[in-house]
C-alpha cells in the first residue's frame, strides 16, 4: 500500500481560492444512524461536512454528493432529513438547496449547476439510489456524462468510502481536476501515525453491528491487541461455546451465514482476540448485569457489555499508547452507556475514535469537545480506516494519483 499521506500531497486543498473553481463538485460521507426512521441529528459528522461545506462555499458554488445507507437495509432513506439538519448548522448567508433524486440527471438542475455561484450550494439526494453507484465503468458513466462539462473542478472529502471502488467517487478524476479534501487528509495523517507507530502498543476495540472483515483483522491482529463489544462480542463469546440464551442466539443465527462463525472460530483459534466477560440485558422490561456463565439462564435481549467487561477491558488497554474505538459497544440510542464509561477510562492522548456510529455517541453524551482538547482523535472514517490498518489499497485515490500524474 503506498504511503496515502504523502502520495496525495500534490492533490491537498492548500490555496483554496486559486485550487476551487467554479461550480465545484463535493463528494462528502454524512452516512449516520438511523433509528425508526429518523437520524440522529447530533451527528458528529453532519457537524463536520457542515464545516466543510461552508469552508469551501465561500469560494465556489458547490455540488454536494453523498449517501445514506444501503439498499434493503432500513436506513436506506432519502437525504431531506440531513438537508434540513445542514440548514440550521450553516450561516443563514449560505443557500443550500435539496435536489430530489428524481430530479438530478435533468435539464433543470444542470441550468441550477451552470449558474451556481459562490456561497450557494446544491445536495443532491441519496446518491446509492443512482443503479450505477456500485458498478463503475467510465466508459458508460451516465454520471460522468452529466457532469464532465458542468463542474470545474472536484473534491473527494469522503475518505468513509475510499474502500469502496463506488461511482461518485471512483469518477471524480474523469470529470475534472480532483482534490482531496481537508478533513480527509487529517484522517490520513492519523492512519499514518497509527501505522508508523505499530512498536508503541495498539489496542483496537471492535463493536457495531458486524464483525469486521476477516482479511483486515488477520493483518491487524498481527500487531495490535484486539478486543470486541457490540455484536462481535457476542459472536465471538457464541462461536467459543457459550450459550447466550434462545434470543440472542437465533439473533446470531439470523445475522451472519455459515461462514462467518467458522472464520470467527479461526480467529479466536489464531489470536488473542477478546470478548465481554459480561452483558446488560433487558428481561421483562427490567435493564440486568449477567455474567457470560449465566447468561443462559435468561431470557433477556442483550444491550450492552457489563461493567466488569469495563473494568477489565480499561485495565488491559491503559498500557497502550494507542487506543482506538471501532464502534459502539452497545445500543447507545436507547440510553446503554457503558462504551461511554469504558471511554472516559481510557481518554487522554492516543485515544482514536472511527466511523459514524461511534462518533454519533461520543457526540450525543457530550464528550466530542472534552476528547478533542485532552488528546482524542475522532475521525469520520470507520470501515476505510481498518482498510487502511490492514495496508489495503483506496481505490478511488489510487485513480486520482494514476489519471492525474
Amino acid at each position: 500500500m503506498p504511503d496515502y499521506y504523502l502520495e496525495t500531497r500534490d492533490y491537498w486543498l492548500v490555496n483554496l481560492a486559486s485550487q476551487l473553481k467554479n461550480p465545484t463538485l463535493l463528494r462528502i460521507d454524512i452516512n449516520v444512524p438511523v433509528v425508526d426512521g429518523r437520524i440522529v441529528e447530533n451527528s458528529y459528522r453532519l457537524y463536520i461536512y457542515a464545516d466543510i461545506i461552508r469552508l469551501l462555499s465561500e469560494y465556489t458554488g458547490l455540488v454536494v454528493v453523498a449517501h445514506q445507507g444501503r439498499k434493503g437495509q432500513k436506513d436506506f432513506i432519502h437525504l431531506k432529513q440531513h438537508w434540513i439538519i445542514l440548514r440550521k448548522l450553516l450561516p443563514t448567508e449560505i443557500d443550500i438547496e435539496y435536489i430530489e433524486f428524481d430530479k438530478i440527471f435533468t435539464e433543470e438542475t444542470k441550468k441550477k449547476i451552470k449558474n451556481l455561484e459562490a456561497g450557494e450550494v446544491l445536495l443532491l439526494d441519496n446518491i446509492r439510489m443512482m443503479d450505477e453507484e456500485t458498478k463503475f465503468n467510465p466508459e458508460e458513466s451516465k454520471y460522468i456524462k452529466f457532469f464532465k462539462d458542468l463542474v470545474k473542478s472536484c473534491v473527494n472529502d469522503a475518505i468513509p468510502v475510499w474502500h469502496r471502488p463506488h461511482t461518485s467517487i471512483m469518477a471524480l478524476p474523469y470529470i475534472n481536476k480532483t482534490y482531496i479534501g481537508v478533513r480527509s487528509v487529517l484522517e490520513l495523517k492519523t492512519l499514518k501515525e497509527v501505522l508508523d507507530n505499530k512498536k508503541v502498543g495498539v489496542s483496537l476495540l471492535m463493536g457495531g453491528a458486524k464483525l469486521a472483515k476477516i482479511s483486515y483483522l488477520n493483518n491487524i491482529l498481527k500487531w495490535a491487541k484486539g478486543f470486541t463489544g457490540g455484536v462481535p462480542g457476542q459472536l465471538l463469546a457464541y462461536v467459543d461455546g457459550y450459550d447466550l440464551n434462545p434470543i440472542n442466539n437465533r439473533f446470531l443465527e439470523k445475522k451472519f451465514p455459515i461462514e462467518m462463525f467458522e472464520e470467527a472460530k479461526k480467529l479466536l483459534k489464531k489470536y488473542d482476540l477478546k470478548y465481554p466477560k459480561d452483558f446488560v440485558i433487558i428481561e421483562n422490561g427490567e435493564e440486568k448485569e449477567v455474567s457470560l456463565k449465566e447468561i443462559h439462564k435468561t431470557d433477556g435481549v442483550i444491550m450492552d457489555i457489563g461493567s466488569e467487561t469495563v473494568e477489565w477491558y480499561a485495565e488491559e488497554m491503559e498500557t497502550d499508547l494507542i487506543r482506538i474505538r471501532a464502534g459502539p459497544l452497545g445500543v447507545f440510542e436507547r440510553g446503554f452507556t457503558n462504551g461511554i464509561k469504558l471511554t472516559k477510562m481510557i481518554s487522554g492522548t492516543g485515544l482514536i475514535f472511527l466511523g459514524g456510529d461511534t462518533t454519533a455517541e461520543i457526540t450525543m453524551y457530550g464528550l466530542d469537545r472534552v476528547i478533542q482538547n485532552t488528546g482524542g482523535i475522532l475521525c469520520v472514517s470507520g470501515g476505510s480506516f481498518l482498510h487502511g490498518m490492514a495496508e489495503e489499497n483506496y481505490p478511488s485515490i489510487d485513480k486520482i494519483i494514476e489519471l492525474q500524474k
